[in-house]
């Protein structure tokens, strides 16, 4: 089923690296080509569209929600960062993080928990952040380590990088690495510089900055953000903090089958 899909998908135009299965079941992660930023978006939202008729077509359904099923792995939107400059990736300093890098890497971590509502727009998204989860609940970093917030992939000269994965796979990608990539470059121009980088267990790390856990919180620290209102200008601001509004009212008059199930006769 995979094989068929992943070459109709190549045939449209977007390559694709490399796909496997992951940890829940029908999980599945996709590697989709680096490339400039904007066309990298539109090949999420054309690749989002073809997996779900395509699923739809040979009688499966697909869906990119962040937590589907909350004792499952979640959905998410992992992104790698790299900035070349002639043909040269700057990041990269003999295959270690160069001094741009870590200021990148500091725009990135200084400015996640802010901009949170760009990376997770629905209250079922914040679901996905839980300990033990492959999801990150701080701003954390380290080298090769799956368990903190940013992640820097060091080895060859093209190939050093830093993967910010806290993002949902049902994320906007526009807003998500419009607001990754201002951070970043943000951080090189002020010549920010990161926390220690965490060598151990980055869901039991207390230094560093946690992210927001509920729509509620993310966006309360993204009314409050001036840099995402000047990122994202203001009408189109304005319009997400609207659509996290609504959909936190939405979910929050609902009575769930969870409730009727564990109340209804308890009380």
């Amino acid at each position: 089923m995979l094989g068929p899909i992943r070459q109709q998908i190549n045939e449209t135009g977007i390559p694709i690296e490399q796909s496997n299965p992951e940890y829940a079941p029908g999980q599945v992660e996709v590697n989709i080509r680096y490339a400039d930023a904007l066309t990298s978006a539109d090949r999420v939202v054309v690749f989002r569209s073809l997996v779900k008729q395509l699923a739809r077509r040979h009688g499966y359904l697909a869906t990119f929600m962040s937590k589907p099923f909350f004792g499952q792995s979640g959905n998410g939107f992992h992104v790698h960062h790299s900035l070349s400059k002639e043909g040269t990736n700057v990041f990269s300093a003999g295959g270690k993080l160069s001094a741009s890098g870590l200021n990148y890497l500091a725009g990135l971590q200084t400015r996640m928990a802010e901009t949170a509502l760009c990376s997770a727009t629905t209250p079922n998204a914040y679901r996905r952040r839980q300990p033990y989860t492959f999801c990150p609940i701080n701003t954390t970093w380290g080298i090769d380590n799956r368990t903190v917030g940013l992640r820097v992939i060091e080895g060859a000269d093209d190939a050093v990088r830093v993967e910010q994965h806290d993002g949902s796979a049902d994320c906007n990608p526009y807003l998500l690495l419009a607001a990754q990539i201002a951070a970043g470059l943000d951080g090189v121009e002020q010549n920010m510089q990161p926390t220690a980088m965490t060598r151990a267990n980055g869901y039991e790390a207390a230094e560093d900055e946690p992210l927001p856990t509920d729509i509620g919180t993310a966006l309360e620290l993204a009314r409050g953000s001036e840099f995402l209102k000047r990122v994202l200008d203001e009408d189109l601001y304005a319009l997400l903090i609207q659509q996290g509004e609504r959909e936190l009212d939405f979910v929050g008059r609902q009575v769930t089958p969870v409730e009727i199930e564990r109340y209804l006769e308890n009380f």
